[in-house]
């Protein structure tokens, strides 16, 4: 009887059980609902609070039919977890069966990049988002190379003084549009890339930086990043670089506290931010500032001066603007 329905209508049946214990059950009943079970089963798998979160990847390296299956695989192995010696190897080898994988998420010790599938005859054409604790190593490069689809990359965000990223091919992730991570893997993979987003959460945002980010073929929207020195030369070279961006988040840790009550510091740092014909959203060493509309540049909030400073507009309130502290 069940092999007369079709096989569309047996998985649309599958994909509306909420439960897994009755997929589990469902997949034990023949062969037929197996099939069907299973492609729901394994289709999206969340290993992040599990006692042996490694388990499955031998489930999986053994049946390579059910990591077929596998659109989204996410697992995290924390630092005080002991696997077997044999546990990565067999994560490795379930990883190189997922060929249909879309969106991956490896929370693993840094050092274990070789995990990564890289042999010569796979590719990832699928994937479309990647986030690990890697570094942008030979392993990761390698990878990074196979998938050509990738929409969404995040790296280590660590500093390797030791050693500098290694070469990724002009030719991998071409569509790639949103990147996390350390600056010197920014600046290693954002040019010649239509990255649109770029985050990077470890690394000085200098000038020599903000250049090579320019060179990214798309328009670079939305920046977040920290910088050791004054943000005032940044922005008036942003204005230059980077015109398109729309949101902006940059964090200093040079001691501004002098500067707080400095009229000609908060103004042109708004004059800075204005130029930015853009801008929608700027969050600068803690102070938020926002527009109402692109075309009157009106500031939504803008910090404001002591009382003391009569004579300096910023102080007073006959503008669209509140003063508000990130």
């Amino acid at each position: 009887m069940l092999s007369t329905l079709p096989f569309e209508l047996l998985h649309a049946i599958a994909d509306s059980v909420d439960d897994r214990r009755d997929l589990v059950a469902l997949a034990r009943c023949c062969s037929i609902l197996n099939a069907v079970a299973n492609r729901v089963l394994y289709r999206h798998i969340s290993l992040t609070a599990n006692k042996n979160p490694l388990a499955v990847a031998n489930v999986l390296e053994q049946n390579p039919h059910l990591a077929r299956h596998v659109r989204s695989f996410a697992i995290v192995v924390p630092p005080t977890f002991s696997p077997p010696t044999h546990a990565y190897s067999s994560l490795a080898n379930a990883l190189a069966h997922m060929l249909n994988i879309e969106s991956l998420k490896l929370t693993l010790d840094p050092a274990l990049s070789w995990v990564l599938p890289t042999a010569p005859n796979l590719a990832f054409p699928r994937l479309r988002d990647f986030t690990s604790l890697f570094p942008l190593d030979h392993n990761t490069s390698a990878f990074l190379a196979k998938t050509p689809a990738l929409l969404s990359l995040e790296l280590n965000h660590d500093l390797t003084p030791a050693s500098s990223p290694a070469p990724l091919p002009a030719s991998s992730l071409p569509r790639l549009q949103s990147f996390a991570g350390s600056s010197q893997a920014a600046q290693a993979i954002v040019p010649g890339r239509p990255v649109s987003s770029i985050s990077m959460h470890s690394g000085d945002l200098t000038e020599f930086v903000l250049h090579s980010l320019a060179k990214s073929t798309a328009a670079v929207s939305f920046l977040d990043a920290t910088t050791a020195s004054l943000p005032l030369p940044l922005l008036e070279t942003m204005a230059i670089a980077i015109p398109e961006l729309q949101e902006l988040r940059l964090a200093t840790t040079y001691n501004l506290w002098d500067e707080w009550f400095n009229t000609p510091f908060i103004q042109n740092i708004k004059n800075a931010l204005i130029s930015m014909d853009n801008l929608k959203t700027a969050e600068v060493s803690g102070m938020l500032w926002r527009w109402l509309n692109k075309e009157g540049r009106v500031l939504a909030n803008e910090p404001q001066l002591p009382a003391s400073n009569d004579d300096d507009d910023l102080g007073s309130n006959d503008s669209d603007s509140s003063y508000f502290m990130a």
